[in-house]
């Protein structure tokens, strides 16, 4: 399982454009390589009205290392079961960045 984070901003088509002015998108992503669960989650994240920007963190994970936090083992065991799990971490059109 990998977990990656990359900027977004949604496309003109999105529901939230004008409203919203990016994301950090947190993803896992069951793929066997880095390359193939970096373009999942790109693919995945245009499919839904973004544009999938810089990427910012790819690194292998373990069930393990999230036994301590609830909300991250349930994303990750969805993952194991859908294959990709997507979180928009957004902020406001004016507003910092989070």
């Amino acid at each position: 399982m990998f977990f990656i984070t990359l900027e977004a901003s949604p496309k003109p088509s999105h529901e939230r454009y004008g409203a919203v002015a990016g994301a950090f998108a947190s993803c896992w992503v069951n793929e066997l390589t880095s390359d193939l669960a970096e373009q999942a989650v790109r693919a995945a994240i245009e499919a839904n009205g973004w544009d999938a920007l810089d990427l910012d963190e790819c690194r292998v994970v373990t069930r393990q290392e999230f036994i301590e936090k609830r909300e991250s083992l349930e994303l990750f065991d969805q993952a194991s079961i859908d294959g990709l799990v997507i979180t928009f971490h957004t902020w406001p059109v004016g507003g910092d960045r989070q």
